[in-house]
């Protein structure tokens, strides 16, 4: 994929969530940032190359582990930054 435009992937199933991290993210002087659900994340990335992932707290272990699957078999080399939820007291 030479050549294509790289994008920084933030998933999870929660649409807030996945908007006030891309925010985050865009503020640290990331352009490129999109977000996705866990069942279209490879639609949503289509031809661009991956810069990093960001996997959202709201994913079960089964997506989580399929995500990591399929970003390992694109790229093994891609940072993944798995974020952790904390319930509420």
């Amino acid at each position: 994929m030479s050549g294509a435009e790289s994008v920084v992937l933030i998933v999870d199933s929660v649409a807030a969530e996945l908007e006030n991290l891309r925010e985050l993210i865009e503020f640290m002087d990331t352009p490129n940032v999109c977000t996705a659900a866990p069942a279209d994340w490879q639609e949503t990335l289509g031809e661009r190359r991956l810069e990093a992932v960001f996997v959202g707290p709201d994913l079960s272990s089964s997506q989580v582990d399929h995500l990591l699957d399929g970003v390992s078999k694109l790229d093994p080399n891609v940072p993944i930054v798995i974020l952790n939820g904390e319930p509420s007291a």
